[in-house]
């Protein structure tokens, strides 16, 4: 009890002499500055076949590391961030890029169907009853962009990559805001922002609109 009561003490103290509330320290501990950080390469076997799977909602971390002991590599595109408080308290975090985005590298039809099989695999994305598969170099080129290792010689690959999520004409359904549960169609893309421009059935007629990556999925 007597912990208890000093710990409270040492709040109250902190509090006046910064002349707020605990209340409101406590929320600004929270807010949080966030400063990027260049983390490791990630090196992508060039001897697998590369495809996109989209995982269930909180499932990608779980879903990668259940096909990491399998033996089948994986690779989500994270961003690692220093978070620093008002305190001085530094701790490094990982935020995913792509929502539930996982990209898996498949030696054979076996891998596929453990891959299809797991609960956190919400799906394999197919287009026109085809695999969605990507170059090893290409998503290689993509990993280095976005980690920061790359030059930037090619250009175009984190296009292409990202392309291949949403791409042009796909049906795709609002998934937060104050437009969700519409559905619209992909008619534009921003890969550097990660912004879509999707054409939705607004009072009566089509009305394009731009959406963050994360405010859509495919229909």
């Amino acid at each position: 009890m007597s912990g208890k009561k000093r710990r409270i003490a040492r709040r109250r103290r902190e509090a006046l002499a910064h002349d707020r509330s605990p209340a409101d320290r406590a929320a600004e501990i929270r807010r949080r500055r966030r400063r990027r950080v260049r983390p490791a390469r990630v090196v992508l076997a060039a001897d697998r076949v590369w495809l996109v799977a989209e995982t269930r909602p909180r499932w990608a971390a779980r879903a990668a590391r259940d096909c990491e002991a399998a033996g089948i590599p994986t690779f989500e595109p994270r961003e690692e961030v220093e978070l620093t408080s008002p305190s001085g308290r530094r701790r490094t975090a990982r935020v995913p890029l792509l929502h539930r985005t996982l990209f898996v590298g498949l030696r054979d039809d076996d891998d596929l169907a453990r891959v299809e099989g797991h609960p956190g695999i919400a799906h394999v994305l197919f287009r026109d009853g085809r695999a969605v598969v990507i170059a090893p170099s290409v998503l290689q080129a993509f990993a280095d962009a976005i980690i920061g290792h790359g030059g930037g010689a090619e250009g175009g690959d984190e296009e292409a990559v990202t392309a291949l999520l949403f791409a042009l004409g796909d049906d795709v359904r609002v998934t937060a805001g104050p437009l969700a549960a519409l559905r619209g169609t992909v008619e534009g893309t921003d890969p550097a922002r990660r912004r879509y421009r999707v054409a939705l059935s607004l009072f009566g007629r089509e009305t394009p609109v731009v959406l963050d990556e994360d405010q859509i999925a495919r229909d």
